[in-house]
């Protein structure tokens, strides 16, 4: 039997030499699997840093493309601006320079062309007439032209609250 134990004790000393020999191989394996870690715990640290950077940059790429749009909408609107007024002016031309409606003088005739269509006090409509561009005629001479417009059949007169204020008729 001592051939037998001598026999179980080379198994024996076989087998821990090579669970040894193991245990040598799952170290070495950890420490790659540990050595990699870190090497990939850094390479995602880079990369979240990497793609944060390029996050702000889009970000004040963004803000630099806002602003210019803002300054581009100004500008629009600025050139829009300047395009209703150049409307207006193109109106008060050709109602200046219309053919004068029968039984109207030239300059009635003008003054009804350019009055607009809503109703309006003596004195809105004295103010919008010197707005255009008639600063010599008086409020009395406008009063009297609209009076004649209104018995032409031109403008049609009406009181609310002892306020007299004026509607043009579309003729």
């Amino acid at each position: 039997m001592a051939l037998l134990k001598d026999n179980e004790r080379e198994q024996l000393r076989q087998l821990v030499k090579a669970c040894l020999l193991e245990i040598s191989k799952l170290k070495m394996d950890l420490k790659k699997c540990q050595i990699e870690s870190k090497n990939s715990g850094k390479l995602d640290t880079e990369l979240v840093n990497k793609k944060n950077q390029e996050i702000e940059e889009l970000k004040l790429a963004l803000e630099e493309k806002d602003g210019k749009i803002s300054e581009l909408m100004g500008l629009l609107n600025e050139r829009n601006n300047e395009l209703e007024e150049l409307e207006k002016i193109k109106r008060h031309f050709d109602a200046l320079t219309a053919k004068p409606k029968k039984d109207l003088t030239s300059f009635q005739s003008q003054v009804y062309q350019l009055l607009g269509m809503d109703k309006c006090t003596t004195q809105e409509l004295y103010e919008q007439i010197r707005d255009i561009g008639f600063k010599e005629l008086s409020f009395d001479n406008f009063s009297s032209i609209l009076r004649n417009l209104e018995r032409k059949g031109y403008f049609k007169a009406f009181k609310e609250n002892e306020i007299t204020f004026w509607q043009k008729i579309e003729n």
